[in-house]
């Protein structure tokens, strides 16, 4: 039944006009003309009647401004006096991107005395409101527009999701032509003119009719789905990810034991925001740290700089991406430049688990079993069991090998299915047989115990002590 009330209108055509153009009556601006601060405008909480409106719009005291509902017949670009694109060429570049999605005709007014643009888009049907302001934006970007404050703003504006119970409105803007304002049309010279009311809204149904309606529909569907695919995480974190990276690599050397922790990081830097991979990342590694600071002075692998380069060039080609690709055996993703929140979590377990094998191995407080191995591991490396089992390669016995590195630089460890660099012994000669009930096949010898036994010479981890499994039973 309230559905069936409407509002009264004033008695003028124009001020009837001008009512239902801009007729959304909840959360309108207000703030006085002579306001010092620009931005100091007052938000009504009751809704502002049609004749409310037009009598707030007649006072030259008062300026006025309205927000928009779901469905809306129009749109307004936002051009601040100052900004970047407050020039004739800047115009014109803004209409040329409207065009792509099918606006074609605009009215151009100026805002107020500061002398900033307002442009209206003015459309023969009602639209998505949403829909709207993410093609509006997105059109904009593709022709090199930056939507931002002080500079370039769109009406209806991408406004953010409201929890169930909270309504969240879109930004408003200020009614054309108020008396006292400072808004005027604008000729094609950007000239001002003296024109009225009826003069505006003559201008609008011709732009109104103008407009290519069946590039717009299909336009504002993509425009919609393009910013459903932007991640909702806080793209922030990327970028303190990034600084944070920089930071470190910059600050170089400035004592010893720092250098597996400075490749690491120009590792994951080429890696994730250069693109960089295998040799090329390898190159890109030892370039970076040759160059830092403190290195000559407090590196103590100057010799085997490019072997280690290389190693955590390896590294971080398997378990990092550049920004915007995805790798198909991995379980994340990273999108427009924005990670996944799960894929962080997941991400930071794996190097946890990581930093923690390396510590025991290299306090020797590694346990052989793997229950022992677990209990420490969920310990030190503060994870579930579940979450170890999904990384089995970080740390089982059966999937995970230690290699000491030949310099004394700790250790290192990886796969165990790993192809190795250097090309397995062969086997002994010998004829074969099967003992026992294990069906396993070995060399008849008379030294049947663990012939390469692990981290000792032999096997198809050479002089790294990688086992072959030839062994005794």
């Amino acid at each position: 039944m309230l559905n069936l009330l409407k509002d009264a209108l004033p008695n003028d055509p124009m001020a009837r006009r001008l009512c239902t153009t801009f007729g959304y009556k909840w959360r309108t601006i207000e703030r006085p003309e002579d306001a010092t601060n620009a931005t100091d405008w007052t938000t009504h909480s009751f809704p502002m009647r049609p004749r409310a409106l037009w009598s707030r719009w007649q006072d030259a005291g008062i300026l006025i401004g309205v927000r928009f509902p779901n469905q809306t017949r129009y749109a307004l670009i936002d051009i601040d006096a100052g900004g970047d694109y407050h020039d004739a060429s800047s115009l014109e570049q803004i209409r040329e991107a409207l065009e792509t999605i099918g606006i074609v005709r605009t009215i151009l007014t100026r805002s107020s005395w500061s002398g900033g643009w307002h442009l209206y888009c003015p459309l023969p049907a009602p639209v998505s409101t949403f829909n709207l302001a993410c093609t509006l934006k997105h059109c904009l970007e593709a022709q090199g527009i930056k939507v931002k404050p002080g500079h370039c703003e769109t009406f209806p504006n991408i406004k953010p999701y409201g929890r169930k119970w909270e309504v969240t409105e879109y930004n408003g803007h200020r009614l054309p032509l108020q008396p006292g304002s400072g808004s005027c049309i604008l000729d094609h010279n950007l000239n001002p003119t003296a024109g009225t009311l009826e003069r505006f809204f003559w201008q609008w149904d011709f732009c109104m009719q103008a407009q290519d309606m069946e590039l717009l529909i299909p336009a504002l569907e993509q425009g919609r789905e393009l910013q459903r695919k932007r991640r909702r995480s806080k793209a922030g974190k990327l970028e303190m990810w990034a600084d944070d990276l920089r930071r470190e690599i910059d600050l170089g050397w400035t004592g010893h034991g720092q250098t597996n922790g400075i490749l690491k990081a120009i590792a994951c830097y080429g890696r994730v925001f250069e693109g960089l991979a295998d040799d090329e990342l390898a190159t890109y590694v030892e370039q970076m740290a040759l160059t830092r600071d403190g290195y000559q002075e407090w590196c103590r692998h100057q010799g085997a700089i490019a072997k280690k380069s290389r190693a955590w060039a390896k590294w971080a080609t398997r378990f990092w991406w550049p920004i915007g690709t995805q790798q198909a055996s991995a379980s994340t993703s990273i999108h427009d430049g924005v990670v996944n929140q799960n894929d962080e979590k997941q991400l930071d377990a794996r190097r946890r688990i990581s930093q923690a094998i390396t510590h025991l191995c290299k306090k020797g407080e590694l346990p052989e079993g793997v229950t022992a191995r677990i209990q420490a591991l969920c310990k030190l490396a503060r994870t579930s069991v579940q979450t170890l089992y999904k990384n089995l390669a970080l740390w089982h016995p059966d999937h995970w090998c230690v290699i000491p590195e030949p310099e004394g630089g700790g250790v290192r460890s990886r796969d165990c299915n790993e192809t190795s660099t250097n090309p397995p012994e062969q086997p002994p000669s010998e004829g074969l047989h099967t003992l026992g009930e294990l069906l396993r096949c070995v060399p008849v010898r008379d030294a049947q115990k663990n012939l390469y036994p692990r981290g000792e010479g032999g096997g198809s981890g050479g002089g790294e002590g990688f086992s072959t499994g030839w062994q005794g039973v």
